[in-house]
């Protein structure tokens, strides 16, 4: 369907969807993973995320967010990489805000420290899951979150995941810059290098999830992230070491679980950042996506505790090869976005969220 064809909101979420999908690294994949996703999805990505995630969260209830990248594991596994913390963070922000959810992190023991200050640089009191929970109930706001590691061994993935869904009956889960195993079980690097050891087991999680029905999204920038197993078979035919990878397994990258949604942005942190923009047009929220400062603010508070620059290997506020001014642009462009998709010249209103745009006066006066 052509864009101008697009009822309204599907316009802005499209508009989102090409901000955060330009290849502005010029790694070559991005437009190959968006268009396959897109044609699986069929919708603009980040507004069939963002009616998942309205639809099965309710105020209190829990939301699984998993992250985390252990980068340069042969030098040592307490070094992660940017994207993906600061994103996640940031996305359980606005769905605090617009669903009134209860964030739970997931990550690698490792990487905890790292995962806790980019949760206080997006505003949240770290807390354990019970005190998070009361928290939301608290009769003077308390805004909290809470940060627990994921086994890497598969058969304790999979005991943690049932007990996470069985003590906390989470609505949604989501996966941030995660690796994702392949059909043999390994975990790639986007080189085709096998990461699996030193990486949280979170498939397990997205596996029992689907079984128990509850919704599931992953988010990657590569095609060997949890969620692109939902178009793997364009990850194989087309993405570098898609088929083939650089270790013993040579069965490729290609993930093999996939999600109910995929979302596919030039960097991952863009992606939740996409989502939340869409949320916050979904939900009539202008401020509920965070400002310029705090993304500033959150990438600082992360590479503080120790996450790199995955392109340069710095302990710097950028990610992905991308300065961290730039980031906080793309902020800008997206709150733009929202303001202007939420103007009451623009759309008509219903309570709790928008729902079309009105018939504009063609007649030339």
């Amino acid at each position: 369907m052509d864009i101008e064809e697009l009822p309204y909101l599907e316009k802005v979420a499209d508009d989102i969807d090409r901000l955060i999908s330009l290849d502005i690294n010029r790694r070559g994949v991005i437009q190959i993973l968006y268009r396959a996703a897109r044609e699986k999805i069929g919708k603009p990505l980040v507004l069939a995320a963002s009616e998942l995630l309205s639809g099965a969260v309710s105020p209190g209830s829990v939301v699984l967010i998993a992250t985390g990248w252990p980068d340069r594991p042969w030098v040592t596994p307490e070094i992660g990489e940017l994207d993906g913390p600061p994103g996640a963070a940031l996305l359980a922000r606005n769905l605090h805000r617009t669903v009134e959810a209860v964030p739970i992190f997931l990550i690698e023991e490792e990487l905890r420290t790292a995962m806790e200050a980019a949760a206080r640089g997006a505003g949240f009191a770290v807390l354990t899951p019970e005190q998070s929970i009361e928290a939301f109930r608290s009769t003077a706001p308390l805004h909290a979150a809470s940060v627990i590691s994921f086994p890497k061994d598969t058969a304790q993935a999979a005991e943690e995941s049932r007990r996470l869904i069985s003590t906390y009956s989470p609505k949604a889960v989501v996966s941030v810059e995660k690796g994702s195993a392949n059909e043999k079980g390994v975990i790639h690097n986007a080189r085709g290098q096998d990461t699996t050891e030193c990486m949280a087991k979170v498939d397990e999680l997205i596996k029992e999830a689907s079984r128990a029905g509850i919704a599931t999204i992953g988010i990657g920038d590569g095609g060997n992230e949890i969620g692109m197993g939902t178009i793997r078979e364009t990850v194989r035919d087309y993405i570098p070491y898609g088929v083939r990878c650089s270790c013993p397994c040579q069965a490729g990258i290609a993930p093999a679980v996939p999600t109910d949604v995929v979302i596919t942005s030039s960097v991952s942190n863009w992606g939740c950042y996409g989502i939340a923009a869409c949320m916050s047009v979904l939900k009539s929220q202008v401020d509920s996506l965070h400002d310029e400062y705090m993304e500033l603010r959150t990438l600082r508070e992360a590479a503080d505790a120790g996450l790199i620059d995955g392109n340069t290997g710095y302990v710097d506020p950028g990610a992905d090869g991308i300065a961290a001014v730039t980031h906080a642009a793309v902020i800008s462009v997206l709150r733009q976005i929202v303001k202007n998709a939420l103007k009451p010249e623009g759309l008509a209103f219903e309570t709790g969220g928008v729902h079309s745009r009105p018939e504009r006066d063609k007649k030339q006066k």
